[in-house]
C-alpha cells in the first residue's frame, strides 16, 4: 500500500469510524453514565471508591495521551515539525480523541463524588533524546504509547463494579486499539516501519535494575521506537503497577 492509497477505501472508512466513537461513543456515554446517584465520600461502598481509583489512573493515562498528541498539533511545540499531510491528520484526529477522553473522565470522576487528579507534568525528552523530531518519529512513539493505553484498559476494566462503567471503559479501550491499527498501518504506508511483519504482545518495559536503595530504576531507552504493536493471539493486560512503571520516564516529578 502507497501513502496515497491510505486516504481511501477501507482506511476512510475506520477513520471515520474512529472519529465516531472516540468522540461521540466513548466519551459522550461516559458522561451519561450515572448508575447511581452522586454519593457523599463517607458513603461510599468500597468497590465506588475503587471504581473512582481506577477512573483516575485512566485520566492519568488520558492525560499522558493527550499532552502528547497536543503537541503535535495547532500551537503546540513540535506541530511544525510534522510535514506529511496525513501524518498531521492522524495528529489533529487522535488529539481529539484523546482530549475528550480527558474531559469525559473527570466529568464522570465528579459525577460519582470523586475528585479528577491533577494533570502532571510530562516531559518526552528522555525518549526524543537527539532525534530529529520529525512524521516518522512522532508516529514510532505515538506505535508505542498506544498499545500500553490498551493494555492499561485491558488491565483493569474488569476490576470495574458498575455495569455503565464497564462498558463505556470498553469503548474507550476499542478506540486506543483502532489508535494502534491506525497507526501502525501508517507507518508500514510511508515505510517508516522497518520490520512491518513483526509481531508481538509485549508493550515496552522499564528497566529492572535496582540502585543502592534497592529501588527499581526506570530506563526511558527501553521505549522501543521500532515497536510493532499487534499481538501474536491476544492483547495481554498490564497491571496498574506495571502501566505506572512503563510511563515513569516522562512524569516529572515535583520536588519535596
Amino acid at each position: 500500500m502507497t501513502s496515497a492509497e491510505i486516504s481511501g477505501g477501507q482506511t476512510t472508512s475506520r477513520r471515520k469510524f474512529m472519529g465516531y466513537l472516540g468522540l461521540a461513543g466513548a466519551g459522550t456515554a461516559l458522561v451519561a453514565c450515572n448508575p447511581t446517584p452522586t454519593p457523599k465520600p463517607a458513603e461510599m461502598t468500597e468497590a465506588q471508591k475503587q471504581d473512582l481509583v481506577i477512573l483516575n489512573y485512566a485520566l492519568t493515562l488520558e492525560y499522558l495521551e493527550a499532552d502528547f498528541y497536543n503537541q503535535f498539533t495547532g500551537t503546540g511545540v513540535n506541530a511544525d515539525k510534522l510535514s506529511n499531510p496525513q501524518v498531521k491528520e492522524y495528529a489533529k484526529e487522535i488529539a481529539m480523541h484523546e482530549n475528550s477522553h480527558v474531559a469525559a473522565l473527570k466529568a464522570t470522576i465528579i459525577k460519582l463524588g470523586g475528585t479528577p487528579v491533577a494533570k502532571p507534568t510530562f516531559n518526552f525528552g528522555p525518549l526524543i533524546g537527539n532525534k530529529t523530531v520529525n512524521d516518522e518519529l512522532f508516529l514510532a512513539l505515538a506505535a508505542t504509547f498506544e498499545p500500553i493505553g490498551v493494555r492499561a484498559y485491558l488491565g483493569q476494566v474488569a476490576r470495574l463494579s458498575t455495569p455503565e462503567l464497564i462498558a463505556t471503559a470498553g469503548a474507550i479501550h476499542a478506540v486506543e486499539a483502532n489508535h494502534v491499527s491506525a497507526v501502525q498501518e501508517l507507518r508500514v504506508a510511508l515505510k517508516y516501519n522497518n520490520d512491518p511483519e513483526r509481531q508481538t504482545s509485549i508493550a515496552p518495559q522499564p528497566g529492572l535494575d535496582t540502585d543502592s536503595n534497592n529501588a527499581k530504576i526506570t530506563d526511558a531507552s527501553k521505549f522501543n521506537a521500532d515497536y510493532s504493536p499487534t499481538p501474536t493471539a491476544l492483547w495481554k493486560e498490564l497491571t496498574m503497577e506495571q502501566v505506572l512503571e512503563i510511563v515513569d520516564p516522562v512524569i516529572v516529578k515535583t520536588a519535596k
